[in-house]
């Protein structure tokens, strides 16, 4: 597509940076947050409600079946070549290095879709599908995810789109299913837990009715 490969030259060769070329390594690799994400993690295993551990452990049941399922079977399907192992003059940004593509050494990898973008949208979906407005600013994270994989040459926007998509589509489609489970066996399974968690997922809170007042009487 023609839109794909211009709009990927134009992030990773035109639209670039020394402090892009610091960050965009760091915001697209996992290791850095590692530390962050697991204090996260065992905070709200160990002290969270009873509806952050259903958000953990759905976190982790897209890791597993989004990510290593939907995902990677789709990358396997299609098969598309990383971009800087077939094009030529793709910046490759590396932490503390910039180093250039090289074709001759024929196609590695598989781009379409991205990983990244995927398993960071699905994040977001459930963080909003959960907490609500409040947690809508992980999609901006994910989409400087998404972003800095351009950037650093090995995707091209379309793997990135479509991962985001693909992402957000199994995120709702597994935070639906678990919302339909409770509301259907909940009930019957765990009644008290039912009770004091009638409901999975996040719902806006509706605005208190004012009482009547009261109405004057015609008679006498």
């Amino acid at each position: 597509m023609g839109w794909d490969l211009w709009l990927f030259y134009e992030i990773n060769t035109r639209w670039t940076s020394p402090l892009l070329d610091r960050w965009m390594p760091v915001v697209s690799h996992y290791h850095h947050f590692r530390g962050i994400v697991l204090a996260g993690v065992l905070a709200l295993a160990v002290f969270g409600r009873f509806r952050d551990r259903c958000f953990l452990g759905l976190v982790g049941l897209c890791l597993v079946v989004g990510d290593m399922g939907v995902t990677d079977g789709i990358k396997h399907l299609v098969n598309r070549p990383r971009p800087f192992s077939v094009l030529p003059g793709v910046r490759l940004v590396d932490e503390g290095k910039i180093s250039w593509s090289d074709p001759s050494r024929g196609p590695q990898g598989r781009s379409f879709p991205s990983g990244h973008a995927a398993n960071n949208a699905a994040l977001a979906y459930l963080a909003t599908a959960f907490y609500g407005p409040r947690f809508a600013w992980v999609w901006l994270w994910a989409g400087l995810v998404g972003y800095s994989r351009v950037y650093l040459g090995v995707h091209y926007p379309s793997d990135v789109l479509a991962g985001w998509l693909a992402g957000a589509f199994y995120g709702w489609a597994l935070s639906s299913g678990a919302a339909y489970a409770w509301q259907r066996w909940g009930s019957h399974a765990f009644p008290r837990l039912y009770a004091a968690h009638p409901r999975l997922l996040y719902e806006p809170r509706k605005p208190r009715k004012e009482p009547e007042p009261p109405r004057e009487s015609n008679i006498g």
